[in-house]
């Protein structure tokens, strides 16, 4: 039976580690295990790429992920884990509380799932410091309104959020942590714009998007981890292209480490066949506000709530995330 661990913070061993005597203070562990059963295993294989292709791909310019300690995370409810960069880490709770980290209640700005982030940090040990923001986050939120005509606010009238945002106040508390060493700590993004059917383009998104790598470059961010959407049109394939060329020419000029991940790959091999991975429900619930007619087995569901994959899928999306990292080299 394969395992896989859960993310629990425990304060206890943080003020354990904090003695009288520093000079004999062993190593501070920010993540110990509590074992779930992982149902399904994973069954795609990466399709790597070239990174001089003019069409995003599967590629690790010099990424190592067992040299990671820190993960930064920038993104939506994908990878949010509640905490919305309010503080340095979600909060310690045990058992896990589902809304984790919500700034005023289980309803505000709470975590959609369970995050393939949050497992890729178990896995490789290292601490995760999350910025991401569910209801909807974007990367512009002014190239959004062109689009949009000025709306900014979500549809259960919640201030939309942009990557400018996080990474501002990334840049104004989280840089300073004593952590954060350059060759040590991994970047993650991943953005997927959950109202597509309101937006008719991406507009200017994709130079804000490099932009904001830029800075984060800038300050000293020398590693990355770009996640591609998990669908495939015109649009977003042509906002991803810019985007992977972007991180060509930053990686010429300074020789920042890019690794991407498709999981457009991964998840049309899960829907071309759910049944041979081991899926028996593509949605667990109906509906995010209730679990009326939910489902009895979300483990081997793909999706959860409408739109965000249950933790069986998120571990699977970690599997392939380490899988692409390692191979495509």
């Amino acid at each position: 039976m394969w395992f896989s661990p859960l993310l629990v913070l425990s304060a206890p061993a943080l003020i354990a580690a904090k003695g009288h005597d520093d000079a004999h203070q062993q190593p501070f562990q920010y993540i110990t295990a509590e074992n779930r059963t992982q149902p399904i295993r994973l069954k795609a294989s990466p399709a790597c790429g070239s990174f001089s292709s003019q069409n995003f791909t599967e590629v690790n310019t010099g990424v190592k992920l067992n040299a990671t300690k820190t993960i930064v995370t920038f993104g939506d409810s994908w990878t949010s884990n509640g905490s919305n960069g309010t503080i340095p880490f979600a909060p310690i709770v045990f058992p896990p509380n589902p809304s984790a980290g919500a700034r005023l209640g289980n309803n505000f700005r709470a975590r959609a799932s369970n995050s393939y982030v949050e497992d890729l940090a178990n896995t490789l040990g290292a601490k995760l410091i999350d910025y991401a923001v569910g209801a909807g986050a974007v990367v512009d939120l002014s190239a959004w309104n062109s689009t949009n005509k000025g709306i900014t606010f979500t549809s259960d009238n919640l201030l939309r959020v942009d990557f400018i945002e996080q990474t501002t106040l990334f840049l104004q508390q989280g840089r300073f942590l004593s952590d954060l060493d350059p060759d040590t700590t991994l970047y993650t993004l991943r953005y997927l714009c959950t109202s597509m059917s309101e937006r008719p383009s991406f507009d200017y998104e994709p130079a804000g998007q490099l932009r904001q790598l830029s800075i984060l470059q800038a300050n000293g961010a020398k590693n990355f981890l770009i996640h591609w959407l998990y669908f495939s049109n015109n649009v977003t394939d042509a906002f991803q292209n810019v985007v992977y060329q972007g991180l060509q020419a930053a990686h010429a000029e300074n020789g920042t480490n890019f690794a991407t991940v498709n999981f457009a790959n991964l998840y049309n091999s899960i829907l071309a066949n759910p049944e041979e991975w081991g899926y028996n429900n593509n949605t667990c619930l109906v509906s995010q506000n209730f679990t009326t007619f939910g489902c009895d087995d979300p483990d081997h569901s793909i999706f959860y709530i409408p739109g965000h994959p249950s933790g069986t899928t998120h571990e699977i999306m970690n599997q392939y995330t380490i899988l692409a990292v390692e191979k495509c080299v």
